[in-house]
């Protein structure tokens, strides 16, 4: 893909995406960069995934901006929210895509282990949300898509802290899309099912093979697809869909 091909779905907006070294992450920065937005990207500690996105957001003529944040530090929000209105003087769209698992059996999930994955998996969600808000209500209008899971609102086999933290952006999503829905922001989740990179490796074989064995499309998903969703949902196209939890896992679950 390449600029020659970028649409007009999201031109000009300003979007900002974590957890985007590679998976769905940089399938949402694909997609919005193809659609005509300005991308920020958040990574950690996956220098060469994050050099690929980079390269990719590039290869299709986008403007963007990479950061390299570790989101369990509470400032690390704001700073980076102010970082993005620094260069390009709003903040039109924020996808919260960051997230850990490990496969841990329940009994053997210590204090430590649920803290560290709330961590980044709810309370970095929670305070990217409350700073793009802060500068989505000046300019009255945003747009808020957080990248949930399966493991939020079905009895699947996953870890229990994994399915706890996204039970929890689930219950963000709702409560925040109520509150903030008067000053033209609208906030939505993607419940999704496996995708290919990102957290599918964490995944047991054997969990693998169950799921795909129950897909009607008898797949996983891929980034990309996702990433097509979630602009939607970012774009002014979207105007009426607000609070929702909605379903991607290829008709998997039924």
């Amino acid at each position: 893909m390449n600029k020659n091909d970028r649409s007009s779905l999201l031109e000009g907006k300003v979007i900002l995406v974590s957890g985007a070294s590679g998976g769905i992450g940089r399938g949402v920065c694909e997609a919005a960069a193809y659609h005509g937005a300005k991308v920020a990207f958040l990574w950690k500690s996956n220098r060469e995934g994050a050099a690929q996105t980079q390269e990719m957001l590039e290869e299709i003529g986008a403007e963007y901006l990479s950061l390299c944040v570790d989101l369990a530090r509470p400032e690390a929000a704001a700073e980076t929210v102010l970082q993005v209105e620094q260069k390009w003087g709003s903040l039109d769209g924020l996808v919260n895509n960051a997230a850990v698992s490990e496969s841990i059996p329940f009994v053997l999930i210590e204090d430590e282990d649920f803290a560290k994955l709330m961590e980044v998996n709810l309370f970095s969600s929670f305070r990217l949300c409350r700073e793009a808000v802060r500068l989505m209500v000046r300019q009255k209008y945003g747009r808020i898509v957080n990248i949930s899971s399966i493991a939020g609102s079905h009895t699947i086999p996953g870890p229990v802290h994994y399915a706890a933290s996204k039970g929890g952006l689930d219950g963000l999503t709702r409560s925040l899309a109520h509150e903030v829905g008067p000053y033209g922001i609208l906030v939505n989740a993607v419940s999704a099912g496996i995708f290919e990179g990102g957290l599918k490796s964490t995944i047991p074989a054997n969990h693998l093979k169950r799921y795909q064995e129950a897909s009607s499309l008898s797949r996983f998903g891929e980034p990309r697809e996702c990433g097509e969703f979630v602009s939607w949902l970012l774009s002014e196209k979207n105007t009426y869909i607000n609070g929702a939890i909605l379903s991607q896992d290829g008709g998997t679950l039924g």
